[in-house]
């Protein structure tokens, strides 16, 4: 192992003396540079090296290069002749991410690296720009077909490396190839059909371009000319053949039925540009695009029909090409080929037919007059598609569409007014037949519209609860406006403070038990009627208690079904509710009477109506300076006696408790709760290390090494070492 890092370290003889000779380093600053590369090179001696070392060492070498090229630029060296310590260290990046992707050729994200370092080294290329350029972009093209052979079905290599092939080797046959050979492992990659797609629409415009130049097609262009040829100048050699797209050669699936050439029609350009006198009218009408099939996209719409063939029913893709073909002239046709195609594959669609509906839109400036003749277009289209499809999803996108542009169109009142009297008619339609046109997401949309307009919203929503009773978003809106009008006494009369909590109690919370904004929005009420002075403490923890055994109930039924993230969701609202209640304890007053332990609140009941004889007569519960800590222990001494208490829990009691025996015993039944988590042993050995607890320290890392699971074992020791470090 010596041997090589020493033989690695003598290749670094001859840069090291050129930077001193430059003046660029100091003795001292290259002799901590040959230290630094001496521990780089042994940890990548090791029988186990993991890619972050690899990382690590080019890290390092790239800041060497950037204090290199800083100091150079401070010195005005940029005329000096280019010697070794130019390029060496760009080398050895190089020679380390080989040595990188060699030993890890796995890691998709290191190739990724070594690639976009090579093109930032020629995008920073001195000396000989054209040698080097050239140079890094043959390594470059190297280092794509080794990754491309390592992963051949990752789509972002086969795309970076037809994007290299096009942009910088001017080879468009080449991208093409590339992305053809991609699509045949995996013909079912949206981003290959997408960036096919645009290939093949940007060589149709390359090649335009250059007719307009060589004035085949009309005047000859006068400006920008050089640039336009520089870009088409591939088309000309012979390397530019254009294949028509045939995607299964060993099959014999063609994509086309005839094949053209750029080198035939580069040819036909230069034959046709010389003898651009002695044509004919008829001769020029008959060679201009308007009659070549490539040249009106023909190839692309055979990539677009193999794509939607490959990847049927993608709306968001289809809508992603539509995207593309708006970004080329010309290509009007095809794009809307892909909207009939939309029209024709997804007639059931909600979003499809919205997006049909409204895609005109996208063409028009918002300055633009045509602007309220395509609004009224868009709303003509949504009124025939809901004839079509009369479905609550199709409804609720009508009534979408109209509300955003009644906000986008507040600067016009007549338009807003246009607007406004349509959703509000729509609404009407939806309430006539509700049982065919209502669902969930657009109970909340009309109720939106019907509180807006001034309506009776509350009966509306009364409805929805009874037609979706298990939704949690109904019930939730239901509640809001109810708590909204009792709070503001605009209720009185409709929806008292009893009502209310009966129905939180006996429908809303029954319904959706698993519902965190639902049980919010009944403890900020509850909290509310505290704060007030309308009911006691004692009665505010009975609920929290009461909401303890329900959830944990719920959390039990989730248990013994198959769905792990409804599960995962009723334990998190568990220890929402529970770090809650102690957060509420914290910040009672100080001068509060002592809480009640639970068998004293077994028979309290909610009322906010009722007259509380054993009404505290302090001040509005206010959130204090320190916090009560009587009322915190006694909380959580509430709910590790007659709850479940969660990790989450016992965390926030370790936060807000100062008293280091309390601190102990929290810590202690923290580590019970969920033995086979290292988190709360490693935190209770942290404090036992902080109380100089040595001693218990030791005791409790071997109880911790009994029922940590042995594959967690290694990175929890090593923790646990760090601590007294």
């Amino acid at each position: 192992m010596a041997e090589v890092v020493q033989y690695h370290l003598e290749q670094m003889v001859g840069e090291l003396e050129d930077l001193e000779r430059r003046d660029l380093f100091t003795k001292p600053e290259l002799k901590a540079i040959v230290k630094k590369r001496t521990k780089f090179e042994y940890a990548l001696r090791r029988r186990r090296v993991k890619c972050i070392d690899y990382l690590r060492y080019i890290e390092y070498e790239i800041n060497v290069d950037a204090l290199r090229r800083q100091r150079k630029q401070r010195k005005q060296q940029h005329s000096a002749k280019t010697t070794l310590s130019d390029f060496s260290i760009t080398q050895r990046i190089i020679a380390i991410f080989e040595r990188a992707v060699v030993r890890h050729p796995e890691d998709v994200q290191l190739w990724l690296q070594f690639v976009e370092f090579i093109k930032s080294r020629r995008r920073m290329s001195t000396g000989d720009a054209d040698e080097e350029d050239d140079g890094h972009s043959r390594l470059l093209s190297q280092v794509f077909a080794r990754a491309i052979s390592a992963h051949p079905y990752e789509s972002q290599l086969w795309i970076k490396a037809a994007a290299h092939e096009l942009e910088v080797n001017m080879n468009g046959s080449a991208a093409r190839a590339l992305l053809q050979r991609a699509l045949r492992l995996i013909s079912d990659d949206k981003e290959l059909w997408i960036e096919y797609f645009r290939l093949e629409l940007l060589l149709v415009e390359k090649i335009k371009a250059r007719r307009r130049v060589l004035g085949i097609d009309g005047e000859k262009e006068t400006g920008d000319s050089d640039e336009v040829q520089a870009t088409g100048s591939e088309d000309t050699e012979d390397a530019g053949f254009i294949d028509l797209p045939q995607l299964d050669e060993e099959g014999g699936q063609d994509l086309m039925v005839e094949k053209l050439t750029e080198k035939a029609l580069a040819q036909l350009d230069q034959k046709t540009a010389a003898s651009a006198g002695n044509l004919t009218e008829e001769q020029r009408a008959a060679m201009s695009q308007q009659t070549n099939a490539y040249l009106q996209g023909a190839v692309a719409q055979i990539v677009f029909e193999q794509a939607i063939q490959a990847i049927s029913d993608d709306l968001s893709f289809r809508q992603e090409l539509i995207a593309i073909a708006g970004q080329f002239a010309g290509a009007e046709q095809l794009r809307q080929r892909v909207l009939d195609s939309i029209g024709q594959d997804f007639v059931t669609d909600a979003d499809a037919r919205a997006y049909l509906c409204s895609v005109h839109l996208s063409t028009i400036s918002t300055e633009s007059p045509e602007l309220i003749d395509g609004l009224q277009l868009a709303v003509e289209n949504f009124k025939q598609a809901l004839s079509e499809l009369d479905t609550p999803e199709m409804w609720a996108k009508y009534v979408e569409f109209l509300s955003q542009w009644l906000d986008a169109s507040e600067s016009m009142k007549s338009l807003q007014a246009y607007f406004a009297a349509q959703r509000k008619r729509a609404v009407a339609m939806i309430s006539e037949s509700r049982d065919v046109r209502l669902n969930e997401e657009l109970v909340l949309s009309c109720a939106d519209v019907i509180e807006a307009d001034g309506g009776d919203v509350l009966s509306w929503l009364a409805d929805a609860t009874q037609r979706f009773p298990e939704s949690a978003d109904v019930w939730h809106r239901r509640m809001s406006a109810l708590v909204a009008g009792n709070h503001d006494g605009l209720a009185s009369g409709i929806a008292s403070s009893s009502r209310i909590d009966n129905l939180f109690t006996s429908q809303a919370l029954l319904q959706a038990p698993a519902s965190r904004k639902l049980w919010d929005l009944w403890f900020n009420w509850t909290e509310l009627w505290f704060s007030r002075k309308d009911v006691s403490a004692d009665k505010v923890q009975a609920r929290y208690m009461s909401a303890f055994a329900r959830v944990t109930q719920q959390r039990t039924l989730q248990a013994l079904s198959a769905d792990p993230d409804s599960l995962a969701q009723v334990q998190a609202l568990v220890a929402h509710l529970q770090t809650r209640y102690i957060d509420w304890a914290w910040k009672l007053p100080a001068s509060h009477q002592p809480l009640s332990a639970f068998g004293e609140l077994a028979h309290a009941q909610f009322r906010p109506d009722d007259d509380d004889s054993d009404m505290e007569d302090s001040e509005q519960c206010a959130e204090p300076a320190t916090g009560n800590i009587e009322a915190l222990r006694q909380a959580y001494r509430n709910v590790s006696r007659h709850a479940f208490p969660t990790p989450g829990f016992y965390r926030r009691c370790i936060e807000l408790e100062t008293d280091a025996k309390h601190l102990a015993m929290l810590h202690e039944m923290a580590c019970r709760v969920d033995e086979a988590e290292s988190e709360p042993w490693l935190a209770y050995l942290h404090f036992l290390a902080e109380s100089k607890q040595l001693s218990q320290a030791s005791d409790v890392f071997w109880r911790a090494t009994q029922t940590i699971p042995d594959a967690e074992l290694p990175a929890f020791e090593a923790a646990y070492k760090n601590m007294f470090q």
